[in-house]
């Protein structure tokens, strides 16, 4: 094997044409799941972001002294403009689900969801960290490109039916960074000796202040505990590495899934494993989106149009 060949293979692997079809599909659960955020902060809006908010935007400034990207410094401590904000952000957030002018949509969701996090970061979980993230891949991600309203325009101008092939390195991105999530966690959770001796699913079982739903069955033996926090850290390896092998992702993916709703029973960590989940579409083969598509237009009585 020479380096030209390797270039080859890395410049395919990023670049060639790709089908839009996993981004597209990442892209409406994504769009949900900003739109289900929309609705987490719209009651106590004021009290987390206002002018009158728990962590004033001056004290916040304090800690935060070379922040530079914050729509809020146009009009600091004005309730009105946080309420332009958050409007914004319920119509960017609706715009990216149906596909509407995708590429403007994303930069307002991540100016906005940046703009929150630096107006008060101390409410926030690894859920909105991972959220803010992926919505800056998603600025340079083929968004639009299929099942949106952007490519129905498309479709309407040229008069026919058809699926464009992008650039892959959008889509890399978002999987990339999806691995580099368990690749992290990995890394960390090694070094403590809680992973190492099993323990660390019956500690954090013991956090009540997070905890749901108990966990079936209980880690309260040293067995069980040890059981679940080894097969955590096989599962996390796996989801950033066998996830790679076409012949092994999908049941690496279904062990994902399962690891990150037993963890959404059990601890109130909001969004971040469905977050997760919804990533895992961007490993789904298009061929396989487009039959799962195909099965959904027959069960609603979908008939294609005839041709005229």
């Amino acid at each position: 094997m020479s380096i030209k060949t390797i270039s080859k293979a890395v410049d395919r692997f990023l670049f060639a044409p790709t089908s839009p079809y996993p981004v597209a599909a990442f892209r409406i659960l994504f769009g949900l799941l900003l739109l289900q955020h929309c609705l987490f902060i719209y009651g106590d809006l004021y009290n987390w972001y206002g002018a009158k908010s728990l962590a004033l935007a001056q004290t916040v400034d304090l800690n935060n002294t070379f922040v530079c990207l914050n729509l809020f410094k146009f009009f600091p401590g004005n309730d009105l403009w946080l309420t332009a904000i958050y409007a914004a952000y319920v119509l960017a957030a609706l715009a990216l689900t149906l596909g509407y002018r995708s590429r403007i949509a994303s930069i307002v969701i991540y100016l906005i969801i940046v703009s929150l996090y630096h107006r008060n970061p101390y409410l926030l979980n690894s859920g909105d960290t991972l959220v803010r993230v992926m919505s800056f891949w998603m600025v340079f991600a083929p968004t639009g490109a299929a099942w949106s309203l952007d490519h129905r325009r498309k479709v309407k101008k040229y008069g026919f039916e058809f699926t464009e092939l992008t650039p892959s390195w959008g889509l890399r991105c978002l999987q990339l960074q999806f691995c580099c999530v368990y690749f992290h966690a990995v890394i960390t959770k090694i070094p403590g000796w809680v992973w190492v001796n099993g323990t660390a699913v019956y500690i954090a079982s013991r956090i009540e202040a997070l905890m749901k739903f108990p966990l079936i069955p209980e880690p309260e033996h040293l067995f069980i505990s040890q059981v679940i926090t080894w097969m955590t850290l096989v599962i996390e390896t796996a989801l950033f590495s066998l996830l790679w092998l076409r012949e092994l992702r999908y049941y690496v993916l279904g062990l994902g899934i399962c690891m990150h709703l037993t963890i959404d029973w059990c601890m109130n960590i909001p969004q971040f494993e469905w977050l997760m989940i919804a990533s895992m579409v961007l490993f789904v083969y298009p061929g396989d989106l487009e039959c799962a598509l195909k099965r959904i237009k027959a069960c609603c009585g979908y008939k294609k149009p005839c041709a005229t």
